[in-house]
């Protein structure tokens, strides 16, 4: 039986990724094939400590769709073993993120915290 406060979140959610911030990302489960899902990243502003080198990146929230086809299904997640694929700044090229933790979700979208 479909519930319609379900499908009102799914149906916003299709809307939501022709928005201009939204970017292509990789998707990267632990077990099968990776693939290209689109998503709107926020990336926090990373400043290293005085005399620090290195680092890892800071951690960055994913939203993508909770859809197992056009996103992600949030009961497939695996944290800590799926990865995803995201520019840290705009205009950088790709690095790999793991998954760290599913923060939210409803039957449209899916708030990721991922951490390089």
């Amino acid at each position: 039986m479909s519930d319609v406060f379900d499908d009102t979140l799914k149906a916003a959610a299709e809307s939501f990724f022709l928005l201009p911030d939204a970017e292509w990302v990789t998707y990267v489960p632990r077990s099968g094939a990776s693939r290209r899902i689109r998503a709107v990243v926020t990336r926090s502003e990373w400043l290293p400590l005085p005399g620090a080198e290195g680092g890892s990146q800071p951690p960055m929230d994913v939203l993508v769709k909770n859809d197992a086809a056009a996103g992600i299904a949030s009961e497939t997640v695996d944290t800590g073993g799926d990865r995803i694929e995201v520019a840290p700044n705009v205009n950088e090229p790709p690095a790999m993120f793991r998954i760290v933790e599913l923060v939210n979700h409803d039957a449209g979208l899916m708030l990721l915290k991922v951490q390089g």
